[in-house]
């Protein structure tokens, strides 16, 4: 086991390792374990960057010419006082033939909360169904 900043690191014996930042297990849902080079990448991070851990799809959906998803993405940013999680709701448009558009959805400015992630979901849910579909229909 070593540390770097507020970051320890636990040697597995399958040559991977569990991090920590600041004694917290990064994924304590499924114990996620990674590559030892994650060490260096890490390390190699210049104040305000951050490496993308996991990237959870939520859900999407189509309408016209337009694919959106929403997935939730955890990284790892690195600030001058150490390192940090970060939780982001992020949305990505995608029309046809073009490059996708993507940007974090937060709640006045502020990363948005399980519960806020919850509420968003099921209101878009409604508005669908409520404004957008004809379930006696398929158009």
């Amino acid at each position: 086991m070593s540390d770097f900043s507020n970051v320890t690191v636990s040697q597995n014996d399958d040559d991977t390792v569990s991090l920590l930042i600041d004694h917290k297990p990064i994924s304590e849902r499924y114990g996620m374990k990674f590559s030892a080079s994650i060490v260096d990448e890490l390390k190699a991070l210049a104040d305000g960057q951050n490496m993308k851990l996991f990237d959870q799809f939520v859900f999407s959906h189509t309408d016209l010419n337009f694919e959106h998803s929403y997935r939730y993405v955890t990284c790892i940013l690195k600030e001058e006082a150490g390192y940090k999680v970060t939780r982001n709701f992020v949305y990505t448009i995608t029309a046809q033939g073009q490059q996708p558009i993507e940007h974090v959805i937060t709640k006045q400015g502020q990363p948005m909360t399980t519960a806020d992630v919850h509420e968003f979901i099921n209101t878009h849910l409604q508005k669908s169904l409520n404004d957008y579909t004809d379930l006696n229909y398929a158009y």
